[in-house]
């Protein structure tokens, strides 16, 4: 079992020197999820800057200037240890399942993780909380 806790941040907020996470961006009326992604030695800060195209392609193809931005902290149970491969499956489990208009790669084939199971607590904005892999 992994748990996601997110929570909102805003500008002031020390999670965007945070590495190591994902993250997601949200619709201003938080019911889509436009975008999720994983900070593993960049940080959150670093990936926003970096995603000039998203940005542009948000604007022109959809008319959305502001997004809500969402860190999501990884806690791990047991024997666990957070590996960039490990991160990487959390978000393509994630992509795969909610399939974000942003996100092109995971959509539809990834590999699995047999057995992972994702719980998302705090501003997770969907219904569902539970992602099982199989």
């Amino acid at each position: 079992m992994i748990e996601i806790r997110w929570r909102t941040l805003d500008d002031e907020d020390l999670g965007w020197d945070s590495c190591r996470c994902l993250y997601a961006y949200l619709t201003p009326n938080r019911k889509e999820i436009l975008y999720i992604g994983k900070a593993w030695v960049a940080t959150l800060r670093d990936r926003w800057y970096k995603k000039r195209a998203f940005w542009k392609d948000l604007e022109k193809k959809r008319g959305i200037k502001h997004v809500i931005p969402l860190i999501g902290e990884v806690y791990l149970f047991g024997e666990q240890r957070l590996t960039r491969e490990l991160l990487a499956d959390i978000e393509s489990l994630l992509i795969n399942a909610e399939k974000p208009w942003g996100n092109i790669q995971c959509q539809k084939d990834r590999i699995s993780r047999p057995s992972m199971q994702v719980k998302c607590t705090g501003k997770w904005p969907k219904r569902r909380r539970m992602y099982e892999d199989k």
